[in-house]
């Protein structure tokens, strides 16, 4: 779409007037954008290398008259609608240990032996092991899925168990206790919490000291995963990514720790390609 407007203000932006704007200044507006008919999440994308022209573009509202659809890029697993499900009473289980990139949107590497303090660890946990056979297991791709196609899914108390290995949890509840759209984060609860955290990407960068960054609306949280230089690359190579400003408008579900800078900014550091996994978009008709 040609047009977005800046949240919280009149202002509505043309793309070509948009993307002239100082690269400093652009950053900032580009994280507070959302349509102009629907009040949805908009991002921006840049002028492409193939000559693409700037645009807009939103997750719409299902009414929105300026909807248009998007292509899930990688996506591997048609019908993936009636296979993700969720049994009631069924235990959710994520195995991180036996993700395959192949397969799905996120990649089983090997545990760092530099992890220290700031990368996250597992407890021991042995109490779900008798009930194996009415447990589901799932990817962190399909929880993402749900997540963003069932607002009845966010809110479930089905129980969920994040493995690390086959006898070590490290995130266990109900998936209403557990996942934390990035909207919903607050210094009072989710300050220095280890837990699944989700939404939309609003940019992404890098900084000198070689972190990749994945910036949420300024408008939505304003939250930002910060991930570690020694495997960014290595995460923007499993999801096949050329440019940053492919991954504005991404979906992005991360298991990590929040912690709030001084400045009152939510971070949720990542340490493993394993804890994170991402939903790229692209458009199937001209914006």
């Amino acid at each position: 779409m040609q047009h977005a407007r800046q949240a919280g203000e009149s202002t509505v932006w043309e793309a070509n007037e948009f993307s002239r704007l100082p690269e400093a200044l652009l950053e900032i507006k580009r994280r507070s954008l959302e349509c102009t008919e629907c009040g949805e999440f908009a991002w921006f994308r840049k002028e492409s290398r193939h000559g693409h022209p700037p645009h807009f573009c939103s997750h719409h509202a299902d009414n929105c008259g300026l909807k248009v659809q998007y292509e899930v890029v990688g996506e591997r697993a048609p019908g993936i609608n009636e296979q993700d499900q969720v049994n009631a009473g069924n235990t959710i289980v994520v195995r991180l240990d036996l993700e395959d990139a192949r397969q799905v949107d996120v990649l089983a590497a090997p545990a760092s032996n530099g992890a220290g303090s700031e990368r996250e660890g597992g407890t021991r946990f042995v109490g779900i092991a008798g009930n194996r056979l009415s447990n589901q297991h799932f990817t962190l791709r399909r929880i993402l899925y749900r997540l963003v196609q069932s607002p009845t899914f966010r809110t479930s108390g089905e129980l969920i168990s994040l493995y690390r290995n086959e006898n070590e949890v490290l995130i266990q509840g109900t998936v209403s206790e557990v996942t934390h759209e990035f909207s919903t984060i607050s210094r009072e609860i989710h300050h220095d919490k280890l837990a699944l955290y989700w939404g939309a990407v609003a940019s992404a960068g890098r900084t000198s000291d070689g972190k990749l960054w994945l910036n949420s609306s300024l408008t939505r949280g304003g939250a930002s995963i910060a991930i570690f230089d020694d495997i960014a690359q290595q995460l923007l190579d499993a999801f096949e990514v050329e440019d940053l400003e492919d991954l504005a408008g991404a979906h992005v579900l991360v298991a990590g720790r929040c912690l709030f800078a001084e400045s009152g900014k939510p971070v949720i550091r990542c340490g493993s390609v394993k804890f994170i996994v991402m939903r790229r978009y692209k458009e199937t008709t001209n914006a």
